[in-house]
């Protein structure tokens, strides 16, 4: 669904007058958080809510995330079975939610009943539930079925009534609802994307002033329910035979998914093509252990994630690590063979997000790379390919990564 697509935002588009925010305007970004109060005194805003955050793009971030929360609405709701039923009536496939006058935010908009069409993996994990009804559920709808889906869906509730935590997106600009994902009833935290913001950059704001160094972004990838900010160093170190490597700081976050806020090292190599042209390729795999600098997950309280956020010293050694990782690539004496693990993964490949542009990759990958610097330019040349489609981008730079630096 197109609405939500994870979009992209490119240093290249922050303008030149983005060169920052103040404390006290950033905080406004979580100002209707519950956890407001507590998040204040956390991270010591009070100290300083009248300095400015220097880094470019800041204000941008703000805005981007003010603008979806002026869009989507996320309500979440405790309920059973019984204030569930399908709707057979649209043209696609939907939940209609019954009895929402007990909530706050429908009873203010005069709504009992909502019909949400469900999003992301939100149909599976409702149906899996019931007896593991996913497959089968997902066949017959796919069958156009759903008057057999139903006339299960009416057996089971009748044995099983679970009460679950249903979160519930309401898109202002379209006047549609959305179930966006089952959340847990036990400890969930509400760790959000407006945290993420505030978080990483106060966490970055406080570290240049002990460190000397400066941030700015470098990019951002995100629809409503996630985010990946990529803040880049001025701090720049040479890398033999190939060029430099710029340290990056990625913060991401899901706001369903257990690992809720994540802070971890990877890089970019600036090197010179063949034009003599400068060429940056990200390098990393914020996936990997020894890459996390910080964890937040959402059942932690406040208190607990908040503490560890200015370990400076971990920060400097996660990223001496990342380099000595990367010195490896000034040792390559068969770039060919590099290319050849990349082409192999591709050509094996069997998600529908790489067979798109599958022709185009393995094209690319027909060039001579007689030198690191060319194969360099092919992996660059690959990023370039995949650009909007974030799912075959993050896919290659985890199997460029492995084989540049794990060579495998």
């Amino acid at each position: 669904m197109e609405t939500f697509n994870r979009k992209t935002l490119r240093k290249e588009q922050v303008s030149d007058n983005d060169n920052g925010i103040y404390v006290h305007e950033l905080i406004k970004l979580i100002a209707q958080n519950k956890h407001y109060d507590e998040l204040f005194q956390l991270l010591e805003i009070e100290k300083i809510k009248d300095e400015f955050i220097n880094i470019k793009g800041a204000a941008t971030l703000c805005n981007l995330q003010n603008s979806i929360d002026e869009r989507f609405i996320k309500e979440d709701i405790n309920c059973n079975l019984s204030d569930i039923v399908l709707d057979n009536q649209s043209e696609e496939f939907a939940f209609t939610f019954q009895n929402l006058h007990k909530y706050p935010y429908f009873k203010k908009l005069g709504l009992n009943e909502i019909t949400a069409i469900p999003i992301y993996s939100a149909n599976r994990e409702f149906f899996s539930e019931l007896y593991q009804m996913d497959r089968y559920a997902s066949s017959l709808l796919k069958e156009n079925r759903r008057d057999i889906v139903d006339i299960n869906y009416q057996i089971l509730k009748d044995i099983c009534m679970p009460q679950k935590r249903y979160r519930l997106l309401h898109d202002k600009n379209e006047q549609k609802y959305y179930l966006r994902a089952i959340i847990s009833r036990s400890q969930y935290y509400n760790y959000n994307n407006n945290i993420t913001i505030v978080v990483s950059l106060i966490a970055l704001h406080n570290m240049m002033k002990r460190l000397q160094v400066k941030y700015k972004l470098f990019l951002c990838e995100y629809n409503e329910s996630f985010i990946r900010i990529m803040y880049e160093s001025d701090d720049i170190k040479q890398l033999a035979n190939v060029g430099y490597v710029k340290n990056i700081i990625e913060v991401s976050n899901d706001e369903i998914k257990r690992e809720a806020l994540r802070f971890a090292s990877v890089c970019s190599i600036i090197f010179q093509n063949q034009e003599r042209d400068e060429q940056e390729l990200y390098v990393g795999n914020a996936q990997k252990i020894n890459a996390r600098i910080y964890t937040i997950k959402h059942n932690q309280t406040p208190r607990t994630a908040i503490k560890e956020l200015g370990d400076v010293n971990k920060v400097k050694e996660v990223q001496e690590d990342l380099f000595k990782d990367i010195q490896k690539i000034s040792t390559i004496t068969t770039p060919e063979a590099i290319k050849f693990l990349v082409r192999e993964k591709i050509e094996k490949s069997k998600t529908d997000e790489v067979k798109s542009l599958k022709k185009k990759l393995l094209l690319e990958l027909e060039k001579q790379a007689d030198s690191i610097v060319t194969l360099l330019s092919i992996f660059r040349k690959l990023e370039l390919l995949a650009n909007e489609d974030i799912d075959v981008s993050d896919y290659l730079r985890y199997i460029i990564y492995q084989a540049l630096i794990e060579r495998k």
